[in-house]
Order: structure tokens, then sequence, then C-alpha cells
């Protein structure tokens, strides 16, 4: 990349040549002046003592002469002209040069904001072309690609899911069978962001995965030689008319979501809005240095019923009959609170509240009969089978009517962050998090949720390494089991208590190889509880599962 002085050199020399060319020109047009004078003096006639003799021969001459200056002055307007022309597009095209040199200077800042990897391919290009050559290529790519910046990711991923049966259950329960599934998975996502101007941008992202099931973007090796679908994953616009404030509407990320793997799981996306403002504070007692205040409202179905009648999905999911059938809705408020003690210390806590509406159409989504009211109608595909995720307590076995009456969700959550300490060349940033649940929208069993952290190092090159554990515990009436994680609770979000360890270690830049053990228990049998029946119960063996994966990003 070039430097400024290189880009001003260059603005100089095209200025240099400029008056060059009007010099050259000038100084050719001196003879034709030159001629000009001579002519005319010499056609002035000379005083003739003689008298009238000389009058008829020098009347003739100097017409003459008179006709050759004539034209001599034509063709010098002429040549005037042409430079008045040719001074008039050299200026057009120093203003040109000047306006690419800036353009190119701010591409150039813009660059060196890049990471390393994208700066040094910059850097590699060659360094003597002229300014306007690199102008040139740079339009050209711009034409090519358009106003779009590229990124994404690729990971590879032997995932085994392993659990033993126990064909002697407790009384009334049916026996389980062992799980024993080792595959092979792959992801691929392509993210595309552009701004539309200073204060609107866009932001796109599609991704591999099963079409019904939405916690997770991975697909199965196998399928014979057919191929894979993509599908649009992400999609918003993003409003940003100052720093404090953001708005979003489209296909999104969850407002609070934090990969933490216990609200949501990491691949589930809402339509539907977000809003975040924050509240930047200077040095105080409470060392706080922001307030994020956040919210979202997301739109989960449009069953768009007149009349629920008695044989109506709807019905089975709880809907009085001969009411309208209502959509599902989402809406997720709260806060958030920044500290920062010093240069190695900081942390966040904050509280939040989800609101569910209609929350049994999730589930119904999971069943034969309501996933084509609730998703198959407006995506205009037949799918193989229902939403899949299922795992908490309904009223009946297999049912579309939770047990818990109302999901109504506050959380806690505090996390601690130090800089961390230095091994060698390497640096191992330590993170602590806690977060608490409850439905408060009921009184049954079973409500709560918990989940704890622990985090050391941070992969960003080559030989970095990070160790993460984790312990989660999701009671079967906490949360919904269809959006929340799907590898902390291995064939059920809920009803779960499950022991995480993982080990990231950094390949080369932006690659990185991960290994991920989960050790999964159930809580609760169906039938602990009135109405309270469970897809995996308590008895079920211990079952394990692991991951290891290698993720390319680009």
């Amino acid at each position: 990349m070039h430097s400024r002085g290189d880009q001003t050199t260059q603005s100089r020399r095209s200025r240099s040549f400029v008056i060059g060319n009007v010099m050259f020109l000038f100084l050719c047009s001196m003879p034709a002046v030159s001629r000009a004078q001579s002519v005319a003096t010499k056609a002035e006639p000379p005083q003739d003592p003689s008298g009238s003799e000389r009058t008829s021969s020098t009347s003739a001459s100097v017409d003459d002469r008179l006709r050759a200056l004539e034209e001599d002055l034509r063709q010098q307007k002429q040549m005037l002209t042409e430079m008045r022309e040719i001074i008039a597009d050299q200026r057009r095209v120093i203003e040109d040069l000047s306006s690419r040199t800036s353009a190119v200077k701010a591409v150039g800042e813009n660059e060196s904001a890049k990471p390393a990897v994208a700066s040094s391919e910059t850097s590699s290009q060659p360094q003597t072309s002229p300014l306007e050559d690199r102008v040139k290529k740079l339009e050209g790519k711009v034409l090519a690609i358009g106003p779009f910046r590229f990124s994404g990711d690729f990971r590879l991923r032997f995932d085994g899911i392993f659990r033993k049966a126990d064909p002697t259950p407790p009384a009334g329960l049916a026996p389980v069978t062992h799980q024993q599934n080792a595959r092979m998975r792959y992801r691929l996502r392509f993210n595309f962001d552009t701004d539309v101007d200073s204060k609107i941008s866009f932001h796109g992202q599609l991704a591999t995965g099963p079409i019904n099931n939405a916690v997770t973007m991975d697909q199965d090796f196998g399928e014979t030689a057919t191929r894979h679908p993509f599908f649009i994953s992400e999609a918003w616009i993003d409003f940003h008319p100052n720093k404090a404030t953001q708005l979003q509407a489209g296909r999104l990320q969850e407002i609070f979501a934090d990969n933490s793997r216990f609200l949501f799981d990491d691949d589930i996306r809402f339509n539907g809005f977000n809003e975040k403002y924050t509240l930047s504070f200077k040095n105080n007692g409470l060392k706080v240095s922001s307030l994020e205040l956040r919210a979202g409202q997301y739109i989960l179905s449009n069953p768009n019923v007149a009349i629920v009648t008695t044989g109506s999905p709807l019905a089975q999911a709880g809907a009085i009959l001969g009411s309208t059938g209502r959509s599902s809705n989402l809406f997720h408020q709260g806060l958030l609170i920044n500290q920062k003690y010093n240069d190695r210390w900081s942390s966040q806590f904050g509280g939040d509240i989800q609101l569910y509406r209609n929350p049994n159409q999730i589930q119904l989504a999971s069943t034969t009969n309501g996933v084509a009211l609730i998703v198959q109608n407006g995506l205009g595909i037949t799918l193989s089978g229902p939403v899949t995720g299922t795992g908490n307590a309904t009223t009946t076995s297999g049912g579309a009517i939770y047990t818990a009456r109302n999901f109504q969700i506050a959380r806690l959550t505090y996390r601690l962050n130090w800089a961390g300490f230095k091994s060698g060349k390497r640096t191992y940033p330590v993170a602590f998090n806690i977060q608490a649940a409850r439905n408060v929208g009921i009184g049954l069993r079973e409500r709560d949720a918990m989940l704890a952290s622990f985090q050391i190092g941070k992969v960003a090159n080559r030989g970095d390494m990070a160790f993460l554990y984790v312990l989660s515990v999701k009671g079967a009436n906490s949360m919904i089991s269809q959006v929340t994680d799907d590898d902390l609770g291995t064939n059920s979000g809920v009803n779960i208590r499950t022991n995480h360890f993982r080990f990231d270690y950094g390949l080369a830049k932006k690659i990185t190889l991960q290994s991920l053990l989960y050790i999964q228990r159930e809580l609760r049998n169906s039938g602990d509880f009135p109405n309270f029946f469970v897809p995996l119960n308590a008895f079920t063996p211990r079952q394990y599962r692991l991951q290891e994966q290698i993720v390319f990003s680009f």
C-alpha cells in the first residue's frame, strides 16, 4: 500500500506534467506571434519622397501582406482556442486526480484498520504502480464485487453421542434403548455487509443446516451424493443515528445472546426487532462505564385462523373454541451495567425478563398436526417432520400444551473479566460468569435454571490455548426447550444437569482446533408431579457427547 507521501508525490508529478505541457504549447506559439509582428512591421508603407510613381505597386503589396497577416492572425486565434481547451482539460485532470488521491487515502486508512492478515495481503501488492493505475484497479474491483464486505467460516466436526440402555425402568415407564451415534458434520456460514449510508447498514448471512431444526446449522455427512441446502440465516437493517442508539429489524440474533449456551442456543435466530440504547459515564466512584438498555420483540407464528374450531390444531394447543387464532410472540427487555475498574479488571451485571405470548404454539410446531399450520403454511414447503428440540414437561405425553401455563423468565447475570497472566509469550485472560433464571409465570416445581462457567485463555494466533468449564442445570418448566442449547441438553433442552469441558488450540491464525465433552443427566421422571410428562426421564443412564472440530474463519 502506498504511503501518504507517495500519494502527495504522485499528485505533484501530475501537476508538474500539466504545467510542462502548458509551457511547451506557449513556447511553440511564440514563433507565430513573432512572425505576425514582423509581417505587421513590413506592412507599413515606406516613406517615398518621389511621390506617386510607386503608389499602385505599393497598394498591391500592402493588400497581399494584409491578407497574409489576417491568415496568420486567424491561425493564431485557432491555436489560442486550442490552448484554452487543453488547459481546461488539464485542469479537469488535476481535479480528478486530486479527488481520486483523497479516495485512495481513505481506502488506505480503512485497510489499515482491518485485521493483520488483510493488511499483509495488501502490503504484498506492488508499490511502484502509478497512482492512476491503482485507482483504476480499485474501481475495477468495486465494480466487480459491488459495495459488500464478505466474511464467513467453515467448521468440520466429529460428533459422537453415547448412552447405554436401561431395560428395567420404574413402573409405568418404558425401557430406554442404548444411544450410539457417531457422525461427521459440517457448517458453512457466509456473511455479507454493506453501509447504505453513515447511519444505515445491512447484514446478511447464508448458512447450511436442516430446515426443521432451528438450533443447529450443522449438516450431516451422508445423504448419498445429494447436494445440501443453503438458507437465509440472518438478514437485518441496522439504523444507528448516533453512537448511543441502535435499532435493528429483520431476521436477528436475540438481543441478549451471549454465546453462553444458557438462555438461547448459539444458532437460534428470530424474526422481529431489536433496540439498544447505551448511556456512557465519565469516571465515578462505582466505576460504571456504561449502561445498556436493551429490548427485543419477535414474531414466532402467524396462524391466521379467524375462528378456532374443535378440529383446529390451535384447540389442541389450548386455544379457546370460538376465539380468534392469535400469533405467538416473545418480548424480551432488560439492562446491562458495565464496570471498568482499571486496565486489567472489568465486570458486567444485569437483569432481563422474557415474556412469551401463546407459548404453546411453539410446542404445537413440534407435533405432526401443528407443524403444517404453524411452520409449513408460512414457508410454502412441506417438511420431513415437525420442529425438533422438545424436552419441556407437557400435560400429556407428547402433547401440545406445556405444564407451565406461562413462560415469564426472569434472569440475573454477572461476569467478571481479568486481563490474566502471561506464560512465555502467551497471554491467558480469565473470565467467570454466573447466571440464574426463574420462570416467574408459574408456581410449579422445576421452574429454575442456573449456569456457572470459568474460562482461561483466548485463541487468536498459532499456539494460543483456551480452557472452559460449564455447569448448567435447567428445570423442565424453567425455559422453552425448542430455543435453548441443544448441545448441553442432547435430545432434551431442559430437565438436565450437564458438565461441559472445552479445550481450544490455535493451529494458525483463523484456524482453531476445538475439543468439547458433555456429560448429561436428566432431573425428573414423568409422573413426579401432576400433569408432568417429559420425553427423557431421570432414570435414563448418563449420556456422553464428544465433539472434535476444526474451524476455519475467513
